[in-house]
């Protein structure tokens, strides 16, 4: 389905991504849900990367590897929130503030764990 006025994306087009979108949109999850959803993907990922300076020689290889993971949950949770919004019927009045203010806050707890 092409959606005018929206930044074109190619992974919106893969069958799995519009499958996930459709599902999620069945389970009665709001936009908002899912967007809520990638601050905890981004507090999980800024978590690890606390954790690494103090983390034994076991788990030091594992935590880069969970914060990536998360980080990428966090980037669908943003992809789908707007598929579910748009392709999904769901369009809320409120949705341009839960598009873009769980955005910013996940990137404030991600951004700081990459200083130099």
């Amino acid at each position: 389905m092409k959606v005018t006025g929206r930044r074109y994306l190619k992974f919106r087009e893969f069958v799995f991504v519009q499958t996930i979108a459709q599902r999620l949109s069945q389970w009665r999850i709001t936009p908002n849900q899912i967007s809520i959803a990638s601050i905890f993907f981004a507090m999980l990922g800024s978590i690890c990367f606390l954790l690494l300076p103090d983390a034994d020689s076991t788990v030091r290889w594992l935590l880069p590897i969970l914060a990536a993971v998360f980080i990428q949950c966090r980037l669908l949770c943003n992809l789908f929130d707007g598929m579910v919004a748009i392709e999904g019927g769901k369009k809320t009045h409120s949705g341009e503030l839960f598009n873009d203010m769980p955005d910013r806050i996940s990137d404030a707890l991600l951004l700081p764990m990459f200083e130099p």
